[in-house]
């Protein structure tokens, strides 16, 4: 067989070399791979890394690039194997200072191609002649731009000088001859989108939209003045009480601000990683006048003090806005009133940081990425299940996804998401609220809590209807929830059939950095664990833990990370289910397909130096 002909454009325009003299097919995610271990730019276990994690990073691209991996958009976007290595952040064998990026990656495969590599100049690149020469679709979908005229020639970026239908579609396109260089896709990207006006084209449509008002708003904006400013003196001491306590709230990271009277005065505590600390004594009158200023700001009656009331407070913190939920409760010394502040810089709110161990996150990706199906949350109140879910939300929003929730209450604002309060007063229950959804064209579905047979049973018709649906059932493991909804009427073979996986989590605190020293398990504590180690091995396991330091408040521990018993509905226990096993069974089953118990989930971040052993214990007691 004749090899093919050259492509017009001289030796820079020849297709990579093959063996047998045939076009090559586009990078795959191997060869890449090998091509970067070849070239010293990546190490071989380094490597096998990425492979192994190759459809989370994917998945991280597209929520990077589109915004969401369940769109169209999502769809249409051709992830490359350039960007799935460089997504890993592994760092660059080479040069140890810089990760393996785009820019590392191109140089390589233009180095194995025999063309040059070009960083691209946004300001050398012709705009007329971008948009002249190829259409934004097409420029787009396949990161290719035109650079500038080199002769009777074209200079011409591309990103994989192995894809030979490509070069074919730009000969035959364009009818002129090509002269192919390498550039990183981030950057053709970048370049397309800035030539075609997008940007510009959103920052007016932000603009736009910033300055609308927020007519029928569930919450309005609470300007909170700083510290600095409250120090400059006013009048308004109550107004000033409460602007310092939100403040100081805020700086201690704390996630719940509780203002209780007492007999004779009124305590203030904070919720710091899970745990109160006491932090004002105050006056009872000044703890009311307080109390009033809260309600006046949440959008409370003032004047009802015996009946439990609910509002929201919006206000802004540095650069981002942070969300306050507020409780009124009377007491049997004055009204207590709870506050829960939603701040993205304290809460897990980015599915990375929950916590997930790589194969988990692998797991958890292949159940939210599917069509449609039921995905459950459970464990007690304060493990986190709320903000896995909004982190899961917030991960599937896009603008072509349809996110609905039905809640009670809302917990926290997210304009990504059509959120529904429950009010029973006028009959809108979980139940009725999500037989209206489903007309509401909804593509991703989340049920605050599954209380009853009527909403358990809603909410597997929805997922059974092409729907992926979220909720939260209070169980202590993950088996008891299929338990759960099987005890409140849900059909045995309709569960199995909707049902992708079960989560059951519970909130770690973390060893503190500053003040970390390292030591060893004591030969108790292994037996306290339950671990199977050797005697001559029980003083050798290495643990951490924290001596107590200003950052920490003297406690040791600094901050929280989830730990996860993930159940997945395989054809093991979905057979179990259909059959009407007990918990008991499904966990062993789970387990034999390599499912890790809670306490198992919280030994390995013992082993990782993540936890302690106090919190492991602590966490894990009401656990199997």
């Amino acid at each position: 067989m004749s090899a093919p002909p050259q492509p017009a454009g001289g030796p820079s325009a020849a297709p990579a070399p093959t063996t047998d003299g045939e076009p090559r097919a586009p990078l795959d995610l191997t060869e890449l791979l090998e091509i970067l271990v070849r070239r010293g730019v990546l190490e071989r276990d380094a490597a096998r890394e990425v492979g192994s994690r190759a459809t989370t990073l994917r998945s991280k691209v597209l929520k990077q690039r589109v915004g969401s991996v369940r769109s169209q958009a999502a769809a249409r976007y051709d992830v490359t194997p350039a960007e799935i290595v460089a997504a890993a952040d592994a760092p660059n064998a080479q040069q140890p200072r810089r990760a393996v990026d785009e820019h590392a990656i191109a140089e390589c495969i233009a180095a194995e191609a025999g063309l040059d590599y070009v960083k691209v100049d946004p300001l050398k690149v012709d705009g007329d002649l971008v948009t002249k020469t190829l259409s934004r679709p097409f420029a787009r979908r396949h990161a290719v731009l035109p650079l500038a005229e080199a002769g009777p020639a074209l200079r011409v970026a591309i990103t994989d000088p192995n894809d030979s239908a490509l070069r074919e579609s730009l000969e035959n396109l364009i009818r002129r001859p090509l002269e192919y260089v390498v550039a990183s896709k981030c950057d053709v990207l970048a370049i397309i989108d800035r030539v075609y006006g997008f940007r510009s084209s959103v920052s007016r449509a932000q603009e736009a939209l910033s300055t609308k008002a927020a007519g029928g708003a569930l919450v309005d904006l609470v300007e909170l003045r700083s510290n600095e400013q409250l120090s400059t003196g006013s009048d308004e001491h109550v107004i000033a009480a409460v602007d310092f306590l939100l403040n100081y709230a805020f700086d201690q990271r704390a996630s719940d601000l509780h203002l209780e009277p007492r007999e004779n005065e009124g305590v203030i505590r904070f919720r710091i990683d899970g745990i109160l600390h006491d932090i004002e004594t105050v006056p009872y009158t000044v703890l009311a006048a307080i109390t009033s200023r809260i309600k006046v700001l949440a959008r409370m009656d003032i004047a009802e003090r015996r009946r439990p009331q609910d509002g929201r407070i919006k206000t802004r913190r540095s650069d981002r806005e942070v969300e306050l939920r507020v409780s009124s409760l009377m007491t049997a010394y004055g009204e207590k009133v709870v506050i829960r502040v939603f701040d993205p810089s304290v809460l897990l709110a980015d599915l990375q940081q929950l916590g997930f161990t790589v194969e988990n996150r692998e797991l958890f990706e292949r159940w939210i990425t599917s069509p449609s199906g039921l995905i459950l949350v459970t464990g007690p109140t304060g493990s986190g299940k709320t903000t896995s879910l909004y982190a899961t939300l917030r991960y599937l929003s896009g603008p072509e996804v349809n996110i609905t929730t039905v809640e009670d209450p809302i917990e926290m604002v997210d304009p990504r998401f059509c959120q529904v309060q429950v009010q029973r007063q006028i009959d809108v229950r979980f139940a009725t609220a999500l037989r209206t959804i489903l007309r509401q064209d909804p593509d991703v579905i989340m049920v605050g809590e599954i209380r009853d047979a009527e909403t358990a049973k809603m909410a597997v018709q929805a997922a059974l209807t092409g729907h992926l649906v979220f909720s939260t059932v209070h169980t202590r493991d993950a088996a008891g929830a299929v338990t759960r909804l099987l005890e409140l009427g849900v059909e045995r073979f309709l569960l199995s059939s909707v049902l992708r996986g079960v989560v059951a989590q519970r909130l770690v605190r973390q060893v503190c950095p500053s003040c970390a020293v390292d030591g060893f398990l004591t030969p108790s504590q292994v037996a306290a664990l339950g671990l199977k180690v050797p005697v001559e091995r029980r003083e050798q396991l290495p643990v951490r833990w924290g001596e107590g330091c200003v950052d920490c408040r003297h406690t040791g521990l600094y901050g929280r990370s989830g730990v996860f018993e993930m159940l997945d509905v395989c054809r093991r226990v979905r057979s179990l289910i259909n059959e009407g096993r007990d918990a008991n069974e499904l966990t062993h089953a789970a387990r034999i397909e390599g499912m890790e118990t809670l306490r198992e989930a919280a030994i390995r971040k013992l082993a990782d130096c993540t936890t302690t052993f106090e919190e492991v214990l602590r966490v894990t007691a009401d656990t199997p």
